[in-house]
């Protein structure tokens, strides 16, 4: 989704202001690009042995997994499904059921995951940015190009859906991030 920004924002006429919202657990979560599609992917992280879990995986990505102290297995698990989604999201493909054919792990470090072509539709790049959701949760945002800003906000627990979304500077911050 995508509208001009209002005009006291001082960006220059034309410029896209594109968001998407997640929800995971009763929270929300928004994302925020200029110029760029961005889309989200919020999950909590599971609990529990996570082998059952491995199906929409490449073998690439188990291994990364199962060699994770155990401790860690379900947070890896999870970052790599939120990276997927985001991806599948932004591309439009929404065929979750591919997830196993996309490749969350090789192309970490620059954030780029190609997601094959098929018959009905053409393959396409999205850039994934890991986000801070707090300690039990996973978030992450992909965008059509490297992105030099994103932002993303968590609404408050408290009165989530009434209140206002809580906004830090700090890429440190659990509330927020820039990605």
């Amino acid at each position: 989704m995508f509208a001009e920004p209002p005009a006291a924002t001082g960006w220059p006429p034309g410029a896209r202001l594109c968001l998407d919202a997640a929800a995971d657990a009763g929270r929300q979560f928004l994302a925020l690009a200029r110029d760029l599609p961005v889309a989200l992917s919020v999950h909590t992280v599971p609990r529990g042995p996570v082998g059952e879990l491995l199906l929409p995986f490449t073998p690439l990505e188990r291994g990364y997994v199962q060699e994770a102290p155990l401790g860690r297995r379900a947070q890896r698990l999870a970052q790599l499904w939120t990276r997927k989604e985001a991806a599948l999201r932004l591309t439009g493909r929404g065929e979750l059921a591919a997830a196993d054919a996309i490749d969350a792990l090789s192309g970490a470090r620059e954030g780029k995951i190609v997601i094959p072509g098929s018959a009905a539709h053409p393959g396409r790049t999205a850039y994934v940015r890991d986000l801070p959701a707090g300690p039990q949760s996973v978030a992450c945002a992909a965008t059509s190009d490297p992105a030099p800003g994103a932002r993303f906000w968590r609404a408050p627990e408290a009165g989530a859906y009434g209140g206002p979304a809580v906004e830090a500077d700090s890429a440190e911050a659990t509330d927020t991030a820039t990605a």
